[in-house]
């Protein structure tokens, strides 16, 4: 991120630092975050509606409160996302047989394949990280508690 040289500097050269990785961290993330996008939109649907998908096993029926706090969406987000999907014959909303006020979400034939194929995409294509070195890799990745690259 590149902040214009008028802004005071952090006062010590820790914080100054500090303020480096962070800024470093939110470029990486914009980064990844353009490239989640891309990939979704190759797909023809957006980030945050791969994200409801990715979110269900092909054999679940979820309820949506439940996908709402698995993604830290609002309710009324996972609204709208879920009738774009369901529109699209990605998704099934219905009424849990046990508490008809509850709707659950499962994916259709249709979303399966297209959360696998994006998923697939996703995963076999270089992410921004992909310019590091193995050692790198595999510090960077004990650095964040994500264990070792395979």
């Amino acid at each position: 991120m590149q902040l214009p040289d008028d802004l005071p500097a952090p006062v010590e050269s820790r914080l100054r630092a500090l303020l480096d990785v962070d800024l470093a961290m939110i470029d990486i993330t914009d980064r990844l975050a353009e490239r989640w996008n891309a990939n979704a939109a190759l797909h023809g649907v957006s980030g945050a509606q791969i994200k409801v998908l990715l979110s269900l096993r092909g054999d679940d029926a979820v309820p949506m409160s439940e996908v709402a706090t698995r993604l830290d969406y609002d309710a009324s987000n996972l609204t709208t996302l879920v009738e774009r999907l369901r529109g699209r014959g990605f998704l099934e909303r219905t009424e849990d047989p046990g508490d008809r006020r509850r709707k659950t979400l499962r994916l259709t034939p249709a979303g399966l394949k297209l959360r696998n194929e994006f998923w697939t995409s996703l995963t076999n294509s270089p992410s921004p990280m992909a310019d590091l070195s193995d050692t790198d890799l595999n510090h960077l990745a004990r650095l964040l508690g994500c264990g070792q690259p395979q």
